[in-house]
């Protein structure tokens, strides 16, 4: 009697993880391994919003052997501003508990200087976030060169457009009494207010600028592409 042969079951298995993109040979200068570190801090980079690795690669982009030399000082710069970034994040929520009472001043129903300081500290932080992740899994599957950097650069400058107009608005009409009340009673708070506006409005400028130049040069690119394909059928 021929036995029927059982069907062969394969045990499970785990899911293929994306292997990181890292350089296949160690890199031959510091200004390579420069602008390696700042690549892999650019996931890092997007809880804040000011993205200065994307500022070194438009200039790499431009005029490669000024990127590259200009690669340590990014470096050097990215570092030193997370630093002072997640300082800024712990003092601001230390500020926003200490001063909770603001909340129900009665300052606070034209000028909500408190809820303006956790919008700022809670929404750009946690969109920055979900991008720094979505690039790090770019990166991870070796898909960040096909996505154009005009994705990912775009979602910040309309968050902080925003909250720059805002906090400008709410500055520059202040009354007197109210200006009086904060700085007496609640003048951590005050001085945290004043250093988001003024670092909202730095952050739209830089911001623009950066998506202004990822456009120009990816126009630049379709160009080249487009100039391309009409020689290849020019030869055809």
């Amino acid at each position: 009697r021929i036995m029927a042969e059982e069907p062969k079951t394969e045990g499970f298995k785990l899911p293929v993880l994306p292997k990181m993109d890292l350089p296949d040979k160690a890199p031959e200068s510091f200004e390579e391994a420069s602008a390696m570190v700042v690549k892999l801090l650019s996931p890092i980079e997007d809880i804040t919003p000011f993205k200065f690795g994307q500022l070194q690669k438009i200039i790499e982009s431009i005029y490669e052997p000024l990127g590259k030399m200009l690669a340590p000082a990014f470096v050097v710069f990215q570092v030193l501003f997370l630093l002072a970034w997640l300082g800024y994040f712990v003092w601001g929520i230390v500020a926003l508990c200490l001063d909770r009472e603001a909340m129900g001043c009665d300052c606070a129903g034209h000028w909500w200087i408190w809820l303006y300081g956790l919008l700022v500290i809670v929404i750009p932080t946690a969109i920055g976030a979900v991008l720094g992740c979505v690039r790090a899994g770019l990166i991870m599957a070796k898909l960040d060169d096909k996505l154009p950097a005009i994705a990912m650069s775009l979602p910040s400058p309309a968050i902080v457009f925003f909250f720059a107009l805002q906090g400008f608005i709410m500055w520059h009409d202040m009354t007197e009494d109210c200006v009086d009340y904060y700085s007496e009673n609640h003048m951590q708070l005050f001085v945290l207010f004043k250093i988001q506006v003024i670092l909202m409005c730095i952050a739209l400028f830089v911001g623009v600028f950066t998506l202004f130049a990822q456009v120009s040069l990816y126009r630049k690119d379709y160009e080249k592409i487009d100039d391309k394909d009409k020689d290849d059928g020019r030869t055809v």
